[in-house]
Formats: structure tokens, sequence, C-alpha cells
């Protein structure tokens, strides 16, 4: 029998202690010691054996067992970070020998998952060391500082032996100054000689439990972690194998979180392709089973719509009113009769072409939830009609988790509320988990769509979009076609970039700045009078002056607005301003545009939710567009 308790505010401060040098009994005593049972934890602290009390972020459950007890990590945004700033981290940590030594189980094995490090990685300077595993089996990293490169290279070790999802295994690292050395369950399974000297950590090295935690970027462990203990000394062979042993009777047992086989969410419901008189609602469970949402003007949610028997549900509800406020909730039954609803939700549909009306624009929030929901918590604060994500909404595309546990957590409770219009990224890799999540008109990569007095047009630069191509060609008949006030045009790759590397490293020569291929769009937008462009691809911000003949002008032209910032590992501008540029930032952030008939608003917030960038376009005393002039 097993108990689950939250610790959704257990509090991880990890300051290791100096180095003791002592031993005792068959080996050395560690430096700092997290033994997860019953007793540790403390109301909203948890008890370490060794070191201090430590602190949590996100929601990790406490899991007992026969043998204890254990953390059980989500693999979405649960951690135990360090603020190395406030706990003098640097100073403490072992130096030139490591130990470091878990009792763990993986759910769902994933590339640059980690149990414990203490990274800074950023381009080709690579520093600290984690334990932690990929798709196929445990590794350990370790720079040192006396490589004969000077640079901070990481050498990573992996395991022969293949991992396998659920089983409880003993893992212990070792260096010595000299060779790196991981061991499974006793056994010396990878070693290098390729690092020597004193292990070499960053100005900005943070530690993290239960995730890789470069300044930017987290990959996350979903399992559990029953023991971590790190020592300052390089632990002997006969030492991990007397550990092991210790351990043996652990890994031989059963996992102690078996897969749960009620029926329950994998993904909670979200809202897709509203108009002024339908949206469609989304969800996903783990078995087949009815599809049902309850919705109406008021909480007693009266009128049912039904869909298929499924696991990934796709409701469209139709005949609402424009521009009204409704309440649902989603309901699911397996063939059992078990079943599941979820809480009580709000969507509102399109507004009228005279009303005023807001949105959100964000992109690349990649494998960064705690990033992209924080961002998208300030955007649900504004309560915006919709939102855009201009592509790379994933890191991997064919990884399922990455959506299931990375995409839809980081954007609770937006989208759920407020409807997601989203483009592809080349990091989707054209995966069907794209064209399965998101329900869009056909061809799904590129499509239009109208809200207010806007109309907005998707493209896939993933693909052709050059003169005679077929999106070009349906682009310009859409833009021809179209009388809206605003015209509005997004795709991942931007047009107009001065970052310092994607077009061009511009530190030793000149850029490219854009994506040159996608530059004679622009003859478009130029005839057909587009307002602005939004794309992603760049992990910064940057917003151009209006340009038109590739060339900047007071009025009448188009704006390019590079929005890369929803949680991708952040990207800098380079060292020379471009005659387009107006305005560029670094770091996380997000967009909020605001229609008031010819009048539009645009601003630019950080992640602390400060603004940093104001645009205003005003129509009311200019000439309606002509289409085609």
């Amino acid at each position: 029998m097993r108990f689950v308790v939250p610790l959704h505010l257990v509090a991880i401060i990890l300051a290791i202690m100096p180095n003791s040098g002592v031993l005792a009994h068959e080996g050395p005593d560690p430096v700092a010691h997290w033994s997860f049972t019953k007793n540790s934890i403390d109301g909203s602290e948890i008890k370490p054996r060794l070191g201090p009390v430590t602190q949590v972020e996100g929601g990790p459950t406490y899991v007992e067992d026969d043998f204890g007890g254990a953390l059980a990590f989500d693999g979405a945004d649960d951690r135990l970070v360090v603020n190395s700033e406030r706990s003098d981290l640097g100073s403490r940590l072992p130096l030139k020998y490591l130990t470091v030594a878990s009792t763990l189980t993986v759910d769902r094995p994933r590339a640059g998952a980690a149990v414990v490090s203490l990274t800074q990685i950023h381009g080709e300077g690579q520093k600290g060391w984690f334990l932690g595993y990929n798709e196929r089996a445990f590794c350990f990293g370790l720079a040192s500082a006396d490589r004969d490169d000077g640079n901070g290279r990481m050498t990573i070790i992996e395991a022969k032996s293949p991992l396998k999802p659920g089983r409880a295994y003993r893992v212990v690292a070792t260096y010595d100054g000299r060779q790196m050395q991981l061991y499974v369950d006793g056994q010396l399974e990878a070693t290098s000689d390729e690092q020597h000297g004193s292990i070499l950590y960053g100005a900005r090295t943070r530690c993290a439990i239960g995730a890789a935690a470069d300044t930017d970027e987290s990959v996350f462990h979903r399992g559990l972690i029953r023991d971590l203990a790190i020592y300052d000394i390089a632990a002997t062979e006969k030492w991990v194998a007397h550990d092991s042993e210790e351990w043996s009777a652990v890994a031989a047992a059963e996992p102690a979180v078996r897969p749960d086989n009620d029926l329950q969410f994998v993904v909670r419901p979200y809202l897709q392709m509203v108009t002024q008189s339908s949206i469609t609602v989304m969800w996903e469970t783990n078995q087949t089973a009815t599809s049902r949402v309850k919705f109406g003007p008021d909480a007693e949610t009266k009128s049912i719509a039904v869909g298929d028997n499924a696991t990934l549900h796709e409701v469209e509800l139709t005949g609402l009113e424009t521009e009204s406020p409704y309440f649902y909730r989603v309901e699911s039954e397996d063939s059992a009769g078990l079943r599941i609803e979820s809480e009580l939700l709000s969507f509102q549909t399109a507004n009228h072409a005279e009303t005023p009306f807001a949105f959100g624009v964000l992109g690349d929030t990649q494998f960064n939830p705690r990033v992209s929901k924080k961002l998208t918590d300030m955007l649900w604060m504004q309560r915006p009609n919709f939102f855009v994500i201009a592509g790379d909404l994933v890191d991997t595309g064919p990884e399922k988790w990455q959506w299931t546990e990375q995409f839809f957590p980081g954007l609770s409770p937006l989208a759920s509320r407020v409807c997601l219009f989203p483009v592809i990224g080349n990091h989707e890799r054209n995966t069907k988990y794209y064209y399965d999540y998101m329900s869009l008109p056909d061809p799904e990569y590129y499509y239009q769509f109208t809200y207010g007095n806007a109309d907005f047009f998707i493209l896939d630069s993933n693909k052709e979009c050059g003169p005679g191509s077929e999106q070009w060609k349906w682009l310009e008949t859409a833009l021809k076609e179209s009388d809206a006030v605003w015209k509005f045009v997004s795709y991942h790759h931007p047009s107009y970039s001065s970052d310092e590397d994607d077009y061009g490293d511009m530190w030793r020569g000149r850029s490219e700045y854009g994506e040159q291929r996608l530059r004679p769009l622009s003859r478009l937008y130029d005839k057909y009078g587009v307002d602005i462009v939004w794309n992603g691809h760049i992990h910064s911000y940057e917003r151009s002056w209006p340009l038109k003949n590739d060339k900047v002008t007071e009025q009448d032209g188009t704006i390019y607005l590079v929005t890369g910032g929803g949680g991708g590992g952040l990207e800098v501008a380079g060292p020379i301003k471009p005659y387009f540029q107006n305005n560029v930032k670094h770091g996380h952030h997000y967009c909020l545009v605001g229609v008031n008939g010819r009048t539009l608003e645009f601003k630019a917030f950080d992640l602390e939710g400060r603004l940093f960038d104001y645009l205003k376009i005003d129509k009311r005393h200019a000439e309606p567009n002509t289409t085609g002039n």
C-alpha cells in the first residue's frame, strides 16, 4: 500500500557543505545526501540526512512503499533547484574529485534529461557536470578546467546496458581528476580519460535535482528519485560494488509506482478555431472513451455536443451567438463505465467586426514549460480573445511526451479558455502530432482565419513559399480577396533579422539579415497592404521600421516582428545595427496586440511583466487599403 502527499511548496536551497574528506564504513561519507522518506518531510521543507534543508519548484509528490519513500517527478516542471547567488554554491562543491550516486526509476527515457545537474551550457562553452540519461541509457557528463582547448568542452559517457522504463536502478558516477567512470547496479559500464584536472564550474552554474538545468533551458526527469548523494572524493570500485549490493533488493523489486489503469486526462481541454458562431474543443485521454461537451451561457451547461469514441477528442460546438460568453466542461467515459470530467471552463465566440479585440503573440515555446507557462499566465491575466504561437511549439515534434508533458502544461490555463492559432516551425519536423493536436482548415500547414476587422494568413516557411509555389498562389489570391481593415501574416523563419549566427556570424563578417528565400513574399505585402508579419525562429525580440520595396518608409509599409522568446534558449543580436531595425531585445517575452477600429496598439512584455516596447498605428486619417494597388 502507498500514499501520495503533494509537495507543491516543498523548498530546496541546495548549499553543499564544505569538503569533509572523512572515510567511514565501507566508503566515503557524502557532503550532501537526500533520502526521501516520510520522516524527511516537515511541513513545507525536506530535511536532508546531511546538508541543508531543501525547497522545490513544481509539484513532485511523495510516494511510500515497502522500501521507504521516493519523490515522483512528472517530467513537465518538477525539479529541486539551487540559487547559487544566495547559497554560495560555487565555493562549496567538489572541486577535483567527485562521486554522485542515486537510486531511481525512469518512466520515459528522453534525450538530455538529468537526475542531478550542475551545468552551464552555451554554444561551445560547456561547464559543470550532470548524471542523467538519454533515449537509450544512463549518461554522465563533465567538463574540467585543464582541458587543452580551455573552452570547457564537456565529455559525456553512456552506459552499455539499455535503460528499461519503470525499473529501479542504482547509478553511480565518479571522477578522480583523470578518469570518468559510470556504474549501473555495481557494474562499470563506461569510462573516459578525456577530462583531467579540477572540475570547471561556470559563473552562472545552477544546480537542479530532477532536471538538466542550464541558464535558459531545462529537460525534466519523469520517474522516481529515492536517494541522492554527492561526495567530494572518487569512490573505489569496491565501494561502488558494496553500495550497489545494499540497494539490490530495491533494484530487483517491481516498480514502486505502477502505471495507473484508471481513465485519466493525458491533455486537458484546449480550444481551437473560434469563429463568430463556433469553436472546437479538444482533449486527450489515456484510453478510448466517449467525447461529450456540456456547454451553455451559464454554469448550468445544459447543451450537449457529442463526438466519436476516441483517445484524442475533437468536438465542434456550432450555432453559437456572436461575441458571447459560454461555460463548458468535457466528459469522457470508457467501456468499463469509468467517467472523468474537467473543471468548469469558459470561452467567448469571436467579436463583431466593429468591436475592439486583443490577441497575444509569442514564439518558440519549445522545451521550457516553466517559462512558457509564466508568459502565458501573464498573457491570460490580460484576457486576450485568442493567441498565436509563431512556430517551434516543441523542441522535437516526433516526441509525443514533449506535447503532453511540456507544450500543453506550459499553456495552462490560457489554452483552455482562449483559442490557440498555431504556426508550424522547423522543430515540429512536420510531425503527425502537430496535425493531430491542431484542428485547422485544410491543408493545415497554411490557412486563413478572420477575427473582428482583421484577416490572418498563416504560412509554413519550411516549405516552398517563392513565386509560383502553392503557398504563394494561395496567399496572393487570399490577400487580393481580403477587404479587412487589418492584414496580418505569420510564419516561422524571419524575413528580416539581425541575430548573431543564424544568417551569418556578424562578429566575423556580413550577415544575410534574415531568410533570403522568403524576402520575395514582401512584394505581396507591399502590393496588398499587409500591416504586420510575425515570425519566430530567432530566440529574441526584434521589430523593424515600416518597410516597402525593401526600404524603410515613414508610412504605409509592413512591420516585421520577430518574437521567438517563448521559452527556447536565448540568442542575441549581432554587433551592428541594420537599416531596418527599430528595436531589439534579449530575453523571454510575449506580445499583446489591441485593435480598435482603425487604431492598433502593440505592446511587448518581458518575463517579469515589464513593458519594453510599444507601437501605435493609426489609420483613421489614411485612405483605406485599395486591393491590388
